[in-house]
């Protein structure tokens, strides 16, 4: 299943505002076994917006849209999808008394701009907000690879996350079924650097549909075998050879931070951290474990058996 994320809005493509929205989101698909294909963002322009919007359409069997649902001038992302795909905007009685409801149950008169936030495309499936006044909704588009569906939130961060949560992931595995065709296998070192960990992992290719990726998040590096269609043994296979080359170093695998899972094997017993080149990061990942002591020097080794620490 092919999926794009488009984030709209001035703000955004600025850089005033930091797109929080689209990171949590591809992270949340990959969990699930989705790997998102592209992200795009785009500004509050008409002509912009929906040429993006066909665009991925076009490409895409899902597209999440983010953003531009308000009651104001610069909100079009609506107005947007009912030019792109064909489909007048059209008042939804049944959302625009959702919203003079809520906003009577707090004793307030809803303004006459809100209106405009229940003129949606024609055909589309609205998304109910619980938390909001402006719903989601899904329009359906025919494309060369079958049929396109966009899946439209606002942006706004918790209206998002819940929407995505409760309305979307159902939908979206309702149509993946039960099988995805992506697995990931997360592992995490510390001691190596990304560089040293490429020249040992890349040299030779992987399985057919298996790729490896890297992440740097001082002071670890995290390690993802991505499989796309592949096998379980083809899987198991990579991750044996993967495991073999990063042994020395591994500190953690799967979804759990690892810092969680050091410290969870540790139990109660002493820690001691010589810090380094990693500038309080390391400190920082430990602070909470009750029996902790830490040092700093410029001068500590790379080399795993030189910083060895000789048994009692």
């Amino acid at each position: 299943m092919r999926i794009e994320i488009i984030s709209t809005g001035d703000e955004i493509v600025t850089g005033l505002v930091v797109d929080t929205n689209a990171a949590w989101l591809s992270a949340l698909l990959l969990e699930q076994g989705w790997q998102v294909r592209r992200r795009a963002t785009v500004g509050d322009n008409l002509a912009d917006l929906t040429a993006v919007l066909q665009e991925s359409a076009n490409r895409a069997e899902v597209v999440l849209v983010c953003g531009g649902l308000g009651p104001t001038a610069d909100d079009l992302t609506a107005q947007a999808a009912a030019e792109a795909f064909g489909q007048p905007l059209t008042l939804f009685p049944d959302w625009l008394a959702t919203m003079a409801e809520r906003y009577a149950s707090r004793g307030r008169t809803m303004a006459r701009s809100n209106t405009k936030q229940a003129w949606l495309p024609r055909d589309c499936e609205i998304l109910d907000n619980p938390v909001g006044t402006a719903c989601g909704f899904v329009v359906c588009h025919p494309a060369s690879h079958g049929q396109s569906r966009l899946f439209f939130t606002p942006g706004v961060p918790f209206e998002f996350k819940q929407m995505v949560r409760e309305q979307i992931m159902p939908r979206l595995k309702a149509l993946a079924g039960e099988e995805t065709d992506t697995e990931l296998r997360r592992f995490y070192t510390f001691g190596v650097s990304e560089s040293a960990l490429s020249d040992m992992l890349d040299a030779a290719p992987w399985p057919a549909g298996i790729e490896l990726g890297y992440r740097s998040s001082m002071p670890l590096i995290e390690l993802k075998l991505i499989g796309h269609g592949a096998s379980t043994a083809d899987m198991d296979a990579a991750e044996a050879r993967l495991l073999a080359a990063i042994a020395p170093w591994l500190v953690g695998r799967g979804n759990e931070a690892p810092a969680s899972q050091i410290l969870a094997l540790l139990g109660e017993r002493s820690l001691h951290l010589q810090e380094g080149e990693s500038r309080g990061a390391l400190l920082a990942m430990c602070h909470g474990h009750p029996a902790l002591t830490a040092s700093f020097s410029h001068t500590l080794s790379d080399d795993l058996t030189q910083l060895a620490v000789p048994a009692a």
